[in-house]
């Protein structure tokens, strides 16, 4: 397979490395801060230094930050597993996580050996693979340093790590390992043909991690770091359903965002490859809500219903609804704001809510309310959510409107949701505070 245009620039990183690995013996203790740099986040730097944004943009390449690879070294320290595979290594990280907790032998290549028999590694890009290679060699020969206190001497050391090779994880069949490692591309991709929970374009990590349990021992892990909506988002409900059906979910903890580069919000899922067939177990995808009323038991909750960039400009003139005209919180009149349109409305009083969130910064709400009254129906931007009471008219608005203002509510839609934009369901789930009414 020939290199990807694209990622060729970081041969020079290669290169380096290679220096770094000639000199190891000469310098001795001097050689130290090179090489925990080359093993932390210096790779990463380089990546983004010699490969354009738009080409690691168009193929998901962001490599795995060094504080997401010490929550999944973690994990793989009580996992029981003796051979190792990430389907999308790019230059190790994940690969380097595994070699923190495998053992070592009485020589580096001895150790090396080992290792090659039990770590396998896929990328597209061949520059990024030499890079894995090279780091994981760093890796044992500092593991024997600090036993030692001298750098091993020893050649060839790579000729060790085949496993770890230029191939596309979507075509390779291998035999299964004891545990999966994951950060995947975070793009999106056609879903297959026969795919029972996505259609057209979905996430290509989705994707990625029901591909790779093919690659899981029965009884083994898969541990993967992975972006939030496939956790929260109601457009995975499906994906969620069918991981229950294939694994035993052990672990799901929500890691804020990815990296100071990357704003994307990931978590870790950790499942075990079921022996048998699908059970009824509970996934905790986010924290149980308290028991009693909800937001949905009080509010028919939808999201506006005007596409303003593609719906037709037709039918009578209606006050038109946006997030902009919107003050931050408290109330607001019918708007001056005016646009043709002939599909459904919404009456006031009703509570209107920015869709456009994030997982709260400061002391910003994630879901700050607006109290909408006046006369007449009004044509609401699909930016916006509409909660209108069933009952109670305004007076339930503005408890609605005090209730998402609380701390409480920010803290439960952070661990609910942290996509960019807030869902119906998200927002129908939250407990209602009777403290509010």
């Amino acid at each position: 397979m020939d290199s990807v245009p694209g990622s060729v620039p970081y041969l020079e990183h290669t290169a380096h490395i290679d220096g770094v690995l000639d000199s190891l013996q000469s310098q001795g203790e001097a050689a130290r801060p090179q090489v925990d740099r080359l093993l932390d986040g210096h790779s990463a730097a380089e990546l983004r230094r010699l490969v354009p944004l738009s080409y690691r943009r168009q193929v998901g390449a962001f490599f795995t930050p060094s504080n997401l690879r010490a929550k999944v070294a973690e994990v793989l320290a009580a996992t029981p597993a003796e051979s190792y595979l990430d389907p999308t290594c790019g230059a190790g990280d994940l690969l380097l996580a595994a070699t923190e907790v495998m053992p070592i032998s009485a020589t580096v290549p001895e150790t090396l050996a080992n290792w090659g028999e039990n770590l396998h590694g896929w990328d597209l890009h061949e520059e990024f693979i030499q890079t894995a290679r090279r780091r994981i060699a760093l890796s044992a020969l500092k593991r024997h340093y600090e036993m030692s206190g001298q750098f091993d001497q020893s050649t060839n050391l790579l000729e060790h790590l085949k496993g770890i090779q230029q191939a596309d994880a979507r075509t390779q069949e291998a035999k299964p390992v004891d545990a999966v490692v994951l950060n995947p591309p975070f793009t999106r991709a056609p879903a297959s043909r026969g795919c029972k929970w996505a259609q057209g374009k979905t996430s290509n990590a989705a994707i990625f991690f029901l591909d790779a349990l093919q690659h899981v021992r029965r009884g083994g892990y898969i541990t993967a770091i992975l972006p939030d909506s496939l956790r929260s988002g109601s457009n995975f409900n499906k994906w969620r359903a069918t991981v229950e059906c294939h694994t035993d979910v052990t672990h799901v903890e929500r890691l804020g965002v990815f990296d100071d580069h990357t704003d994307i919000d990931v978590f870790l899922l950790v499942a075990k490859v079921r022996t048998t067939g699908p059970s009824r177990q509970s996934v905790p995808w986010w924290s149980k809500p308290p028991e009693g009323r909800t937001v949905g038991d009080l509010f028919e909750v939808r999201v506006g219903t005007v596409v303003d960039n593609r719906d037709p400009h037709e039918g009578e003139s209606r006050p038109f609804l946006v997030a902009r005209d919107l003050p931050a919180s408290g109330r607001a009149e019918i708007p001056s704001r005016r646009r043709l349109f002939s599909g459904r409305l919404f009456e006031p009083p009703f509570v209107a809510i920015r869709r456009t969130s994030r997982p709260t910064e400061g002391s910003a709400s994630r879901a700050a309310g607006v109290l909408v009254t006046g006369d007449q129906e009004v044509a609401v931007d699909n930016h916006l959510l509409v909660a209108k009471p069933l009952k109670g008219g305004v007076k339930e608005c503005n408890a609605l409107v005090k209730m998402l203002a609380d701390s409480s509510t920010n803290e439960l839609l952070d661990d609910r949701i942290s996509c960019r934009h807030l869902t119906v369901s998200a927002i129908k789930q939250l407990p209602w505070s009777e403290r509010a009414s």
